[in-house]
């Protein structure tokens, strides 16, 4: 388990982790812009991710962590469609251009076109 209030990608199960030099949930600025990873893919991101209680049951050398959820709840509130604020980690993108993506591709976040 790792140090209280720590957020380990692991528990909520990403398809891609995309490392920032900016620390926090930077990923709530993405929705309504694209992703451009590597020469071929985009995704269109559409919303923050609200989070449940999965993050805090055991997965693989995790075991369980009951603050999992607590801590996104305390740092990143972000509303989600009507639903109002919820804790978020994370967004979910649609495919655009599909193709593959390999480790250490470059990421680049733009506007889509009109």
């Amino acid at each position: 388990m790792g140090p209280r209030g720590t957020v380990e990608a692991l528990r909520y199960r990403p398809n891609l982790v995309i490392g920032t030099e900016a620390e926090g949930f930077v990923e709530n600025d993405w929705v309504g812009r694209e992703l451009r990873i590597g020469d071929e893919v985009v995704l269109a991101v559409i919303v923050a991710s609200p989070r449940c209680a999965v993050p805090t049951l055991e997965h693989g050398s995790l075991g369980r962590d009951a603050d999992a959820l607590r801590t996104v709840a305390r740092h990143n509130r972000v509303p989600v469609f009507e639903m109002g604020p919820q804790p978020c980690a994370g967004v979910y993108a649609r495919v655009v251009r599909p193709g593959r993506v390999k480790k250490g591709d470059r990421v680049r976040l733009t506007t889509p076109a009109a």
